[in-house]
């Protein structure tokens, strides 16, 4: 016997209404008017329901001749686990996502050169700086730590970088840099630099002071992994 048969005779044997056994399921009438149709297939926690109200065995429900409901239910696991492995896939890479970013921002906020060279969102920017004035023991290869301006509103970033040896006459730099990964500098006499940062790269050196900078990103979010 079907399933839908099954239902409605063990229902009227039990003299239940559709709405008497809609309600035990907590569904609506013309959800089970459905089942009782061949229009729609309970699931299986339903079944189970069903089997415990009407007192037939799931046996005898699943395996009435002619009764689709098994092949409807296995389409449904199938359904769910496609389903599961899919939000398992999605939820790895929501923490790949987030595990990649997390180590972006480390980079960001320690000013690690190693750490921006790899990140994606900074992109390569030509910045000025002005350095120390040369001091005796000044030797080649040495290296400093300026505040480089990227434009002309003064956005930039405190950097470390080597200079090479320069004199008092020659001690503003051209720096390409990508977040804190400097890839190449050059040293300049104030007059190459273009006449729209000067303003910005200045005329004296000063240190790095966190309460007068904010951080040494030059941004208020120090470990935004994005330009």
């Amino acid at each position: 016997m079907k399933l839908s048969d099954q239902l409605r005779a063990s229902r009227k044997q039990l003299h239940l209404t559709q709405q008497d056994l809609a309600a035990q399921l907590h569904v609506t009438r013309q959800t089970l008017s459905r089942w009782e149709n061949d229009l729609s297939y309970p699931n299986l926690d339903t079944l189970v329901q069903i089997s415990h109200i009407l007192n037939l065995s799931l046996d005898t429900l699943l395996k009435g001749e002619k009764n689709p409901v098994v092949k409807q239910i296995s389409t449904d696991v199938r359904s769910k686990q496609k389903y599961k492995h899919l939000f398992v896939a999605l939820v790895s890479l929501f923490l790949l996502m987030l595990a990649v970013l997390i180590f972006l921002g480390y980079g960001r906020a320690t000013q690690n050169a190693g750490i921006d060279r790899l990140n994606p969102f900074l992109k390569t920017q030509i910045g000025y700086t002005v350095l120390p004035m040369p001091t005796k023991n000044h030797q080649q290869g040495t290296r400093v730590y300026a505040f480089v301006s990227d434009n002309v509103f003064g956005s930039g970033s405190w950097l470390q970088f080597s200079t090479g040896q320069y004199t008092a006459k020659k001690r503003w730099a051209v720096v390409q840099h990508k977040g804190s990964y400097v890839s190449n500098t050059r040293l300049l006499k104030k007059a190459q630099i273009p006449l729209v940062m000067r303003e910005q790269a200045g005329n004296i050196y000063t240190k790095y002071n966190y309460k007068t900078e904010g951080p040494r990103t030059g941004k208020k979010i120090s470990w935004w992994p994005f330009d």
